[in-house]
């Protein structure tokens, strides 16, 4: 049986986290470099004192240094038994503690040597410092060659001493810090703390919002840190209240223009019920089944229209002149039965977009030319670019439109104080919104050779703006 994770840490106990974690790796470097610092540099005093102490023991033997050379196999002489050496000698050479070590070699021989140390059967060649161990420490040796003549001094200590040196130096460093991380912690601790109070005051706020509250934070009664925070709630808190905005339009829309529809339905229904005369009944259920359309139609356009308001992102894809000419096959029974023709004319560059959009828009168009065509007349549909933008256009020759009323018809539901077509009056605003959601604009305007009619135009954005 698998175990599900547990929830997650709280933003608090993260950060008071990563900075301890953080905290420690700095402790933790700082002792290294500590570490490596002191012993370079204590290595560098005590590499030192052994130069001055090999420098030392050969001015203490400047006098004996020119006495014979001692006999082959005569063995080395230790500090007390060395008759050469003077009393003040010999007390500096006791000097040296047990850590310490030396070696005075002439001619090859081992002259004299302290009674620490390893043992060196013979100095090496070259002068310098060089390591060497007995059966239990590990030495550091300098050796120096006495100038004119074939004596060699040899001066060494055990690394051991250093190491303790160095330790000690590291954890006088180390202790002290040691301490503070307590000290430390409770510091991070409440200043995280206080630190994100502003964000538990800010998620109470948001929690306290109700659907009757949608109103915007104030950002500036915000730390600067929160103020993207802040914007992006904001902007979900406008969207929220666009949508319901939208929702209670639908309603109130629905609620509007679905009632007398759907109250002529049910009364068409009655007098189907109640009478007996079969071409009246007849008659009557042809009125029903317009009647029943037109709700219908009508309950689509709304839909529509709701869901282009709500549509936040559009796809591509979508060719116009594809569009326009499938919308003029989808519509052809129509402006057949109303005895309206149709002329397709123009070219146009590449355009995609949303091919739902695009179709919307010429379907409406061409539905609304249509309907406000009268019979025996022609409808052009015209593809062209102006000024590199290019255009959808429809022209008819019905009544047109006052230049008055050009800014209202766009509206819902209105239809202008001469209109005798049937019709729901949301064609044009389904135009405008998909216009709107392509950056695109709708223009209204007379015909161009003067005679009746509207010309209805939706421009779209170059092919090198959004769509390109």
């Amino acid at each position: 049986m698998t175990r599900r994770p547990g929830p997650p840490p709280s933003l608090l106990a993260a950060l008071f986290g990563r900075i301890g974690a953080l905290m420690v790796a700095i402790i933790l470097a700082i002792g290294v470099m500590a570490y490596i610092s002191a012993q370079r540099r204590i290595d560098e005093i005590y590499d030192g004192q052994l130069i001055i102490g090999a420098n030392v023991l050969r001015a203490l033997m400047a006098e004996e240094l020119h006495a014979p050379p001692v006999a082959p196999g005569a063995g080395a002489l230790e500090v007390d038994d060395a008759p050469l050496l003077s009393r003040e000698d010999r007390r500096a050479f006791d000097n040296y503690a047990e850590w310490r070590m030396f070696r005075v070699w002439r001619g090859g021989q081992l002259a004299l040597r302290s009674d620490t140390g390893p043992l060196i059967a013979r100095p090496p060649a070259t002068e310098g410092f060089s390591q060497t161990r007995d059966h239990r420490w590990k030495w550091r040796v300098y050796t120096l060659r006495v100038p004119d003549s074939d004596v060699t001094v040899q001066v060494g200590e055990r690394t051991d001493i250093r190491l303790v040196l160095v330790t000690g130096v590291v954890l006088g460093l180390a202790i002290p810090l040691l301490a503070l991380i307590p000290t430390v912690a409770v510091l991070i601790w409440l200043s995280l703390n206080q630190g994100l109070s502003s964000l538990r005051v800010l998620i109470d706020q948001i929690g306290q919002r109700t659907l009757r509250d949608l109103s915007p934070l104030e950002l500036n009664a915000w730390p600067r840190d929160l103020h993207p925070l802040v914007r992006s709630i904001n902007l979900l808190l406008e969207r929220i209240n666009r949508a319901r905005q939208q929702e209670r339009r639908f309603l109130d829309d629905a609620a509007h223009q679905l009632r007398t529809p759907l109250a002529a339905v049910k009364l068409q229904a009655q007098m189907i019920a109640h009478e007996t005369e079969p071409a009246e009944r007849e008659s009557l259920t042809r009125a029903l089944v317009e009647g029943v359309d037109r709700a219908s139609n009508l309950t689509d356009q709304l839909l529509t229209l709701a869901r282009l308001e709500a549509q936040l992102e559009v796809a591509r894809g979508g060719d116009l002149r594809r569009e326009a000419v499938a919308a003029l096959a989808d519509l052809a029974p129509l402006a057949a039965r109303r005895g309206v023709g149709f002329s397709f004319e123009g070219e146009v560059p590449a355009c995609p977009g949303d091919p739902v959009l695009l179709r919307l828009i010429a379907v409406n168009l061409i539905e609304n030319a249509i309907h406000h065509a009268p019979p025996g007349s022609e409808i052009t549909v015209r593809l062209g670019c102006t000024h590199d933008t290019p255009y959808l256009e429809v022209i008819d020759q019905g009544p047109g439109i006052p230049a008055s009323e050009r800014d209202k018809v766009v509206r819902r539901f209105y239809r202008g104080a001469e209109n005798t077509e049937r019709g729901s009056g949301l064609g044009l605003a389904i135009v405008l919104e998909a216009a709107r959601l392509l950056d695109g604009q709708l223009v209204l305007g007379e015909r161009g050779d003067g005679g009746p009619g509207l010309r209805a135009r939706v421009e779209f954005p170059q092919p090198t703006g959004a769509f390109a």
